[in-house]
């Protein structure tokens, strides 16, 4: 089995600016730690990635707009696996979504990589609440209270990145210029379960 890539992994829980509602999560493998914290305006996100040598970067918001209709490609095929997420058009997942185009485009220009994610579906994949999420973290990892359930969706977000590093992932493409989004590959949810990674 090859040795495992130590890192540091964000996760962005987004919500529109100026609600302190955005979740934000960091594990860091490397010295086995975690932090959230829950913050508000874009700077406040933008700086939080800002002082990090991150490895990745995942949020959970749609990172692309539908060619046709409110609904990408990605969430039709998430359907089909029994996944449910919203269409990036609907009512107020607009300006969530253009929120998050516009938070990616500039992390990116800064030389992250940044990855689209859905919190929930990777609980569902993984077969775990969030709760269990919570006790699977801090069983492996040193870190502080986690305040509310955006900074759990942060670093359920920040270990799908994690993830994705350790090729234990698959991604569902929509059409050109849709984006795509990633979730655990079910193969290896025993490596998950026996905390290979953390």
């Amino acid at each position: 089995m090859t040795a495992i890539t130590k890192g540091t992994y964000a996760g962005i829980d987004l919500a529109l600016p100026n609600r302190r509602r955005t979740g934000f999560g960091l594990i860091n493998t490397d010295n086995n730690t975690y932090y959230v914290s829950t913050l508000s305006t874009k700077e406040e996100i933008i700086n939080s990635v800002l002082r990090q040598p991150l490895s990745l970067i995942c949020i959970d918001a749609p990172l692309g707009l539908p060619k046709h209709g409110i609904n990408r490609l990605v969430e039709v095929k998430a359907r089909r696996l029994g996944l449910r997420l919203i269409p990036p058009l609907l009512g107020p997942m607009r300006w969530l979504t253009i929120y998050g185009i516009q938070i990616a485009s500039e992390l990116r220009k800064y030389g992250f990589k940044v990855l689209e994610v859905h919190p929930t579906s990777t609980l569902r994949v993984l077969g775990m609440s969030r709760q269990d999420f919570v006790k699977f973290i801090t069983s492996g990892l040193r870190g502080p209270v986690i305040s509310n359930e955006h900074e759990v969706d942060a670093l359920v977000s920040a270990f799908t990145c994690l993830l994705h590093d350790h090729g234990c992932t698959e991604e569902l493409t929509g059409l050109e210029d849709e984006g795509s989004l990633i979730i655990p590959r079910i193969d290896c949810i025993p490596r998950v379960i026996s905390h290979e990674f953390i």
